[in-house]
């Protein structure tokens, strides 16, 4: 009498990452792609109402503002690619995939997205002065030795 093959495990569910889907809500939507609701979305659009700030509010100019509205939808793809990581992760119980001992390919799309926003964001000079042109800054000196 032979005896029953042992079970099988089941396939392992795959879970998409969502990264085109999001590329394409750009197409449509434009910035108003960006989600709200979930915790990237809320950072994005933190992260864009700081730049934009620090840019000079609703005075800057359109390309700046363009800019800055690129930059957040890189931000954004790249913090939802990392959520997915993690899940990913957690679900392998490793980073790597431990048959072929590569990284899966969300890595790169995730690498490619943040480079991109930490490129943007250096051009945007977020982190030097006050963000104000210097013609502003003498006029805000004058304004406020009249004051005086």
């Amino acid at each position: 009498m032979t005896t029953a093959p042992p079970a099988q495990k089941a396939p392992r569910p795959y879970q998409k990452h969502g990264d085109s889907y999001r590329q394409r809500l750009l197409k449509e939507r434009g910035p108003a792609a960006i989600d709200g609701r979930s915790r990237a979305g809320r950072e994005a659009k933190a992260w864009s109402r700081y730049a934009l700030r620090r840019k000079g509010g609703e005075a800057c100019s359109i390309d700046v503002r363009m800019t800055i509205e690129a930059a957040s939808f890189y931000l954004w793809r790249a913090l939802e690619l990392r959520a997915y990581l993690v899940s990913d992760a957690r679900k392998r119980g490793a980073v790597i995939n431990r048959r072929s001992g590569r990284l899966p390919m969300a890595n790169e799309q995730y690498d490619s997205a943040m480079g991109q926003f930490l490129r943007i964001s250096d051009e945007l000079q977020l982190d030097k002065g006050d963000g104000l042109d210097l013609a502003r800054r003498l006029a805000q000196r004058a304004r406020e030795q009249e004051g005086k």
